[in-house]
């Protein structure tokens, strides 16, 4: 078949991944990600597949994370999260209060908490912001119910389906006892149980191809060689060069032997960690039996030198051969890509489930004219984005595989199948060097923090080679052990300013825990740089908040003035554990006067996209306001109120040199000062919205009286 008529492939592609919570000295994991993924997205995605069965993927597990779910699995591997849960309540010490109270809320608030009213009860009572309330102000009972919530909050639609108490336990609602939490504790060890078995079933059947990553999540070429990185980015200040080609050997085979383990059979494809690749690669992959690797476009631009089009260059998997050596890759559609793991969460599932469709169907009609049929890779992370669609993406995905099933246009595969029945027609003798983010290896090497990182994982690899002759075998592989635990990416990831968590501190233990653990592994003293933390204080906030006056003007062009004092949220600015590749606009500024709320959207350097309407949700104690203006130009008779009380009630809107504003009277909202507003902006495209800021909670603004400047001047 050929033509307009031959159905167009699609691999859909998850990537499955946690990093070593484990503790470098005791062994034991110290964060419940693991576990609680697992109870949410892991078993999810496989049990909607079996519901699915003409739909196809492939899941990418990375090996650290098969080898930790395996041991809470077999248990006696409880995590710190897990023994706080299990602790009768009034057993429970200040400390550990101290600790639930600042992390039991780690979920989604929106889709996991308010939903919950006691469960927002307790949220509201603690403070949606440090410091939080003491601890003696929460009762045993308030405790107990938190333990409960904040694991419940974590099962995913899956686990509610086959496991009849948790639906239970939900519609209860709060009044939890010591026998409802070990109820709740033992239907999460069940699906802990049964997830891994289901993807083996899938598996075998036929339905889905399980892919690997190099062991402990590492950026390879960084440890082929760390001067690698220049390629990509020819400005970048290099950490000390780090060259030890035979560990990112060992991170491969290694692998590959866990997932055969896993599996029971090898893998023949590869997502390398974070798209990460560089052609000293191939030979490497090819040794080991990967026969085909996945990275993002952006490697594919830079190895034909050029624009791409879709068709001829994306859509088609490429052959790179290297040293007499070669494997298969295909590249990543970025849009499509970021679309479901940022964009769809914040529409109906029409719109969204439509939307996919659609471009889906253009790119079908636009590739007929091909002499093979098109291949079109969406990899994304498989389960971190599943925490902001409501009920953990079920119905988006359903919607999703109900609409591929049923469309003849399209067909989901798996790469190993498909390649096996279409050989590659287009070679190359080179590939891009760089990752996923922004095509080059900066977040995991550009940056103080990151660059101290790597000297001294370098020194402490440079001394346990130094001492590895003649070392007992044993110490040797728990050295070698700790070495590759540390150059995994995740440490990187969260140094510096790009991304921020709470654990970020956590993060840094872990890290130099791993090193000091190879010093002593071979009987030598820890240098005293891996007791000091690589940031004692982080300083840094996506949010900046007002610290003047402003009364900025709407009757014609304003001055670099207006706006000084203002707010200002940084759009993609620190975030958790994914990244966005591009942003409608670069920052959110908000200030105030007496009187009015102001705000304003700055454009990035090379310009915002057009045809892009705003909503601007306003919330106050007594009255809200929706506005929607058009994002280009907001022509008289544009700008929409929704709410009645704020019609005609003086909001001004213009576009300052490509950056929309508004002027709220504070009237329309009927606040007072000192009351605290919330404000939200949400970018659409048409019917979808593309993106929210903030993305996670609306900023909260206090209304000021005329002693605010007097309490935030500043020399």
């Amino acid at each position: 078949m050929s033509g307009p008529d031959r159905p167009m492939k699609l691999a859909l592609v998850w990537h499955m991944h946690q990093p070593d919570y484990r503790d470098a000295a005791t062994g034991r994991p110290t964060m419940p990600w693991v576990r609680l993924h697992c109870t949410r997205a892991y078993f999810d995605m496989a049990w909607m597949l079996d519901r699915h069965r003409q739909i196809k993927g492939i899941f990418n597990f990375v090996p650290v994370l098969l080898e930790q779910l395996a041991e809470q699995v077999e248990g006696g591997h409880e995590d710190l999260y897990w023994h706080l849960t299990r602790t009768p309540a009034e057993q429970l010490s200040p400390a550990q209060r101290a600790f639930m109270l600042q992390h039991f809320f780690s979920v989604s608030w929106d889709m996991c908490v308010r939903p919950r009213p006691r469960y927002s009860q307790l949220l509201d009572r603690r403070g949606v912001q440090a410091p939080y309330r003491d601890v003696a102000e929460f009762s045993d009972q308030d405790f107990r119910d938190l333990q409960v919530f904040f694991n419940l909050a974590w099962c995913g639609y899956a686990a509610f389906e086959v496991e009849p108490d948790l639906k239970a336990l939900d519609e209860k609602g709060g009044g939890y006892t010591e026998a409802d939490k070990d109820a709740l504790l033992a239907a999460q060890q069940r699906i802990l149980g049964r997830t891994l078995p289901l993807y083996r079933e899938l598996i075998a059947r036929g339905q889905v191809e399980a892919t690997t990553t190099p062991y402990f999540h590492p950026i390879l070429p960084l440890l082929i060689d760390s001067d690698l990185a220049r390629r990509s980015a020819p400005d970048m200040i290099l950490p000390a060069r780090f060259q030890w080609p035979q560990d990112a050997e060992a991170h491969v085979a290694k692998a590959v032997a866990r997932h055969q383990e896993a599996f029971g059979v090898a893998p023949t494809g590869m997502w390398p960690a974070e798209g990460s690749v560089c052609p000293e690669m191939i030979p490497l992959l090819a040794a080991h039996g990967i026969q085909w690797m996945a990275t993002d476009e952006a490697q594919l631009q830079a190895a034909v030198g050029g624009h791409l089009s879709d068709g001829r260059d994306l859509y088609r998997p490429w052959r790179i051969e290297v040293d007499g050596a070669s494997v298969v890759t295909v590249f990543r559609d970025r849009t499509l890509s970021d679309l479901l793991g940022f964009t769809y969460a914040r529409n109906s599932v029409e719109v969204a489930v439509g939307d996919l469709m659609g471009r889906l169907k253009a790119k079908h009609d636009a590739c007929a004219h091909l002499d093979e049929p098109p291949v079109v890779s969406v990899i994304l992370d498989g389960e971190n984005p599943w925490e902001h669609y409501p009920d953990s993406g079920r119905w988006f995905l359903d919607g999703l595989y109900t609409a591929l099933a049923e469309a003849p246009w399209v067909e989901t595969t798996t790469l190993s199948q498909h390649l096996s029945a279409h050989s590659p027609k287009r070679s190359l003798n080179t590939i891009g060097t760089g990752s996923w983010i922004n095509g080059d290896f900066r977040i995991w090497a550009d940056g103080n923090m990151e660059r101290e990182g790597w000297r001294l994982l370098g020194e402490t690899r440079r001394w346990m080679a130094e001492h590895a002759e003649g070392a007992d075998p044993e110490a040797l592989d728990r050295a070698t052990h700790h070495i590759m635990v540390a150059e995994g990416s995740d440490w990187f990831w969260w140094y510096g300013d790009d991304f921020t968590t709470e654990n970020d501190h956590h993060f840094d233990a872990l890290f130099r825990g791993h090193l000091r653990q190879v010093y002593r592994c071979l009987g030598g003293d820890p240098p005293e740089a891996l007791s000091r933390s690589l940031y004692p204080e982080r300083g840094h906030s996506a949010v900046t908040p007002p610290q003047s006056f402003i009364s900025p003007r709407f009757d014609g062009p304003g001055t670099y003035f207006d706006w000084i004092g203002a707010g200002i949220y940084t759009i993609g600015g620190p975030t958790a554990s994914m990244h966005r590749a591009s942003h409608a606009f670069g920052r959110l500024r908000y200030g105030f006067d007496l009187t009015h709320l102001y705000l304003r959207l700055d454009p990035l350097p090379e310009g915002s996209p057009r045809d892009l309407t705003l909503q601007i949700v306003i919330r106050g104690e007594s009255n809200s306001a929706e506005i929607t203006i058009p994002a280009d130009q907001p022509a008289e008779g544009a700008v929409q109120i929704n709410e009645v009380e704020a019609e005609g009630a003086g909001l001004q809107a213009s576009v300052d040199r490509g950056a929309p504003q508004i002027g709220l009277p504070f009237a329309a909202l009927k606040g007072r000062p000192g009351e605290t507003i919330q404000v939200q902006v949400r970018v659409l495209s048409g019917a979808v919205e593309l993106e929210r800021y903030p993305a996670a909670a609306p900023l909260q603004v206090q209304i000021p009286d005329d002693r605010f400047e007097d309490l935030h001047w500043t020399v």
